[in-house]
């Protein structure tokens, strides 16, 4: 049995056994049923709820399943919610491409995008959907636009429409 263990490990694998072992890659860091704070210094932090959260130190990502998350300025005020399936944080940027049934709501403002996919850019701090994806927007509590090619700048509540499937957006 002995002999037949030290043969085995002595065999080389295949060049496909050896792609495989190269190319899968254990986080960092794997956290279940987590709450991590994202603290950026110069804005409040985001709390994020997650099933699952991964971290790979060497190509700076997380990948987060299951997300819920929130932000509160210094006087407990609620500024944003949201929650996605799934998502992939740029750890060094704060960038994220975020999949699976995304909703995010601005405060106090009562902006509500949805979509099955939007892609975060931290630097700017905006909301930027992909191809003919379509978005939909709810604001001022009844009204509704649904679009694809949106970009929403949360800092200074701008949204635009490559092109407008539903609705009307006014000023």
């Amino acid at each position: 049995m002995v002999l037949a263990s030290f043969l085995l490990l002595s065999c080389p694998l295949s060049p496909e056994q050896e792609t495989l072992v190269r190319t899968f890659t254990l986080p960092d860091l794997s956290l279940k049923n987590a709450t991590y704070v994202l603290d950026r210094g110069s804005e409040p932090p985001l709390t994020v709820i997650a099933d699952e959260i991964d971290f790979y130190d060497q190509t700076q990502k997380a990948i987060i399943r299951g997300l819920h998350f929130s932000q509160i300025d210094e006087e407990e005020n609620l500024i944003l919610t949201g929650h996605a399936e799934y998502a992939e944080v740029d750890t060094e940027y704060h960038d994220a491409e975020l999949s699976g049934s995304v909703s995010l709501e601005k405060y106090p403002e009562h902006l509500l995008i949805e979509a099955e996919a939007l892609s975060w850019l931290g630097e700017e701090e905006t909301l930027v959907s992909k191809g003919e994806t379509p978005v939909t927007l709810l604001y001022e509590n009844d009204k509704k636009v649904q679009g694809t090619g949106m970009t929403a700048t949360l800092a200074t509540f701008t949204v635009t429409f490559k092109a407008v499937l539903e609705g009307v957006i006014s000023q």
